[in-house]
C-alpha cells in the first residue's frame, strides 16, 4: 500500500462536448442496417 503523500493534484474532469454527429449516430444505425441489409438481399436474392 502506497503512502498519502498529499502532493497529488485534484483537476475536476471537463465536460466531453459531443457533436452533433455522435447524438445522431446512435439514431441513424438502425435505418443504416436495414437499409444495407435491403440493399444486399435485393442483389443477391433478386428480391
Amino acid at each position: 500500500m502506497t503512502k498519502n503523500l498529499g502532493n497529488a493534484r485534484h483537476t475536476p474532469a471537463k465536460a466531453q462536448q459531443v457533436s452533433l454527429l455522435g447524438k445522431v449516430a446512435p439514431t441513424l444505425f438502425p435505418l443504416v442496417a436495414a437499409a444495407l441489409g435491403y440493399m444486399i438481399g435485393r442483389q443477391f436474392f433478386g428480391m
